[in-house]
């Protein structure tokens, strides 16, 4: 039997289908509607069971490689519904935010093996000045563009680039904020009260310009859990909520303008 091909994620079409990673990780399936995202294993298990989490998820289809389309990518692969299918490219807004002051653990990446103890130093030093340079030291947030552009200078004056993105909403701008900011509560009192919090996790706040008070928020990128019984659980589920406090208190100040 010949096996459908299904085309992985390029440079014109990251805008329009990212759900949290690198390019390569992707592919859009099923005529757009779906996508699959090669992860980790950890990852792929919050997917799977995402207990108190479901409602501040993407929706997930299944999590396993027995759809043809998606066999060759491997173990771990996760198959969710793209948020983006449906909104025409000229109107949609996708602004991905990482959270945290923080956003890696030389502790979490050595202890569950995504690297070796010098890789996981490594990586730790490299982000604490990427944070350093973007502000989410201070700030507890960055914006990540979803496209090409200087994600560097953009998460740095972070605060201009959602400026700049929500001034592209002309209508109903008030209840979509408003619509935002009840989202972005619901997923830090969520993450209060679960057992786990992540390390360089993301919202993605999706607005289609058409009906922009419509906007969906979730949370992405799950592959750094840190569960209750980790001694750096208390540490990074209090950066997270900062990260939090701080982005909604941003939010707030446009709805205020």
């Amino acid at each position: 039997m010949r096996r459908a091909k299904s085309e992985p994620v390029g440079k014109q079409s990251l805008n329009l289908i990212l759900m949290a990673g690198h390019a390569g990780s992707f592919r859009e399936i099923d005529g757009g509607r779906k996508i699959s995202k090669k992860t980790n294993r950890k990852e792929c298990e919050i997917y799977a069971s995402p207990g108190e989490l479901r409602e501040i998820l993407p929706v997930v289809e299944r999590t396993n490689q027995d759809n043809q389309e998606v066999i060759d990518m491997g173990e771990n692969v996760v198959i969710m519904q793209n948020m983006f299918y449906g909104i025409q490219a000229q109107s949609l807004v996708a602004l991905d935010i990482k959270i945290g002051k923080s956003t890696a653990s030389r502790a979490q990446l050595f202890e569950s093996g995504e690297k070796s103890q010098m890789g996981a130093f490594f990586k730790e030093m490299k982000m604490k000045l990427y944070d350093y340079y973007t502000k989410s030291s201070t700030r507890g947030w960055r914006a990540i563009p979803v496209n090409d552009r200087n994600r560097a200078k953009i998460g740095r004056n972070s605060e201009i680039f959602l400026m700049e993105q929500l001034e592209r909403v002309n209508v109903n701008k008030n209840a979509m904020i408003t619509n935002i900011i009840c989202q972005l509560d619901r997923i830090k009192t969520k993450l209060e009260q679960s057992q786990k919090t992540f390390i360089a996790s993301s919202v993605l706040i999706v607005i289609n310009l058409q009906y922009p008070e419509n906007a969906r928020v979730k949370l992405i990128d799950l592959a750094h859990p840190i569960y209750a019984n980790n001694k750096l659980f208390k540490k990074y589920k209090e950066t997270f909520n900062e990260g939090m406090n701080s982005l909604i208190a941003f939010f707030k100040c446009c709805a205020a303008e």
